[in-house]
């Protein structure tokens, strides 16, 4: 990543989570495979869109869907350790 880039993501809020475990996900031009998220800082509206949710993961699963722009279905394929660099990525914008 160029510092230009790093200076963009700083901006927006955005950061680039790198998959160690890519996934395929069907979109509207067919099949995709993600080696990489782009993700956002997590926002008020995020928090109240999960908050009716009865338990702490479909809570957690909904806000990492609004943040990531996948659906909670594409989530489900992550492997465990790209999903807990999302957890942690998660915890560092809501501390």
């Amino acid at each position: 990543m160029t510092q230009a880039q790093k200076m963009q993501q700083d901006l927006n809020g955005t950061q680039i989570i790198k998959l160690d475990y890519p996934i395929n996900i069907v979109t509207s031009a067919g099949q995709q495979q993600l080696t990489e998220l782009s993700v956002r800082r997590v926002t008020v509206g995020d928090l109240r869109f999960g908050a009716h949710l009865k338990t702490d993961a479909e809570q957690e699963l909904a806000m990492m869907s609004r943040i990531t722009g996948l659906i909670p279905e594409d989530l489900d394929l992550l492997d465990l350790a790209d999903y807990q660099k999302l957890q942690l990525f998660f915890r560092q914008t809501t501390d």
